[in-house]
């Protein structure tokens, strides 16, 4: 084929067909075996829920690449068909039948008053081919996360923690792993009696969030165990135990985006665990019921993240 077409893009938008269909509409024919170029597009959607085009169009051995963002991912395939097309025969104005304005690229449509000057440049023919560099994976990045919560239910008081987390965002999607360390307690049954209580838990999450301007928002699932240690004080023989168990967390998370590697995150969860066992003081005379763990337990968790790359 005179031209030598590679096209990705997700699905509602135009196919490689149609691409082609608006290259030979801009150049007002079929294409001629005179008319070789290779072009590769490939559109893919970004975090704030807008699309963007990486293009590599070579024609002999002048080469253009370029990245263009739009609101819309139809925009972004006119503008490859343009760019595509003056590479093929630069003679041809941009403004040619089924061929969008240059400003419809960057900005959407332009308003009624605004002048139809822009147009795109013919490809420059004095540049030497500069060698491809693969693009990296869009919508792929490393999110390494530190925060704060706290949760009501697992011990006697409300437990205020340390959370850390390492993260995978792809798109929408979130996956990753996170543990918290409670601060220590110290919960007393009378004057002098009581227990030493620290307790870790640690997981994996998931979440899938909807784009809204700056911020994220959707659900998140999380598999956790809690591990519990206690020490009693202020009897005749006191001793440590331990215990672990599962928990699974179901909640809603909240993102901000401060800066392009740099975010906030949010999240309110409930707390379900299975099998929590009662911590209890032991006496001489009896074993004495110092708290039982609550079987819904809420949580809050305030923090910020590091994206990466």
């Amino acid at each position: 084929m005179p031209l030598e077409l590679e096209w990705q893009a997700p699905d509602g938008c135009p196919d490689a067909e149609a691409v082609r269909g608006r290259v030979e509409a801009i150049l007002r024919g079929p294409l001629t075996d005179a008319s070789r170029a290779v072009a590769r597009g490939a559109i893919a959607r970004t975090e704030d829920g807008r699309f963007r085009l990486e293009l590599t169009v070579r024609t002999g051995d002048v080469a253009d690449a370029r990245s263009i963002d739009s609101a819309a991912c139809a925009t972004l395939a006119d503008a490859f068909a343009v760019v595509v097309a003056l590479a093929i025969d630069p003679t041809r104005s941009a403004d040619a039948e089924g061929a969008p304005p240059a400003r419809a690229i960057a900005d959407g449509p332009r308003p009624p008053d605004e002048s139809p000057s822009a147009r795109v440049s013919p490809l420059p023919r004095e540049a030497p081919a500069p060698r491809a560099s693969p693009a990296p994976e869009a919508g792929t990045r490393v999110a390494l996360g530190l925060g704060g919560s706290v949760v009501w239910g697992p011990l006697p008081e409300p437990s205020p923690g340390l959370v850390a987390s390492v993260g995978v965002r792809r798109d929408r999607v979130r996956v990753g792993a996170l543990g918290t360390l409670a601060l220590r307690q110290t919960p007393h049954f009378d004057r002098s009696a009581g227990a030493s209580i620290d307790m870790l838990e640690g997981g994996a999450f998931a979440g899938y969030l909807l784009p809204l301007g700056i911020f994220a928002l959707g659900p998140a699932v999380n598999v956790e165990a809690t591990y519990v240690r206690a020490r009693g004080f202020g009897i005749r023989r006191p001793s440590t135990s331990s215990a672990v168990w599962a928990t699974a967390v179901v909640g809603a998370r909240l993102e901000a985006r401060a800066a392009r590697w740099l975010g906030a995150f949010a999240r309110a969860d409930l707390l379900v665990p299975f099998d929590a066992p009662r911590f209890a003081l032991g006496t001489q005379a009896d074993s004495v019921r110092l708290h039982t763990p609550a079987a819904l337990a809420p949580r809050l968790t305030l923090g910020a993240e590091i994206l990466l790359p």
